[in-house]
């Protein structure tokens, strides 16, 4: 396997526009409850955090297969608009990763974008993360326009 590297950080970013003032999204991003209920197949994250820069961050993954936990922080946060996670990984795709979700007005709709940018990513595992990551943060983002419009 080769570890030939170019750019340091490398990602890719999905997005979904959700019927909804950026006040109600922003309620399923800010609150780690229902952050949960949204990020991964419910139950098996569950998700602890302050919506606040330098917050410590916590996952915990338990799908009967398995059980282990991510850690890392919340680096940027800004109201309404922005929150940013840095994550210490198990190393497979990097030491950490990071995840930056925006929402930005669409009309009166909300869009939605996840940047999920690799650390120090190896070239050749690059189309590895996409793959594993990719089609996961679209089921997600799924995940949130449901809840999003269930909970009005």
């Amino acid at each position: 396997m080769s570890t030939e590297r170019a750019e340091p950080v490398w990602g890719f970013a999905r997005s979904l526009v959700i019927k909804a003032a950026i006040a109600e999204v922003w309620e399923h991003l800010a609150d780690p409850a229902r952050l949960s209920r949204w990020w991964c197949p419910p139950p098996t994250v569950q998700i602890d955090f302050e919506p606040r820069a330098g917050s410590h961050y916590e996952e915990r993954y338990n799908d009967d297969s398995y059980d282990y936990v991510l850690t890392g922080e919340i680096t940027a946060v800004d109201e309404l608009r922005h929150l940013v996670i840095r994550r210490r990984t198990n190393g497979r795709f990097g030491p950490t990763d990071r995840i930056e979700i925006v929402l930005e007005p669409h009309g009166r709709d909300t869009k939605v974008s996840i940047t999920h940018t690799f650390a120090d990513i190896p070239v050749d595992r690059r189309g590895e993360a996409r793959d594993f990551f990719s089609d996961g943060w679209d089921f997600s983002l799924e995940l949130l326009r449901r809840n999003v419009l269930n909970s009005r």
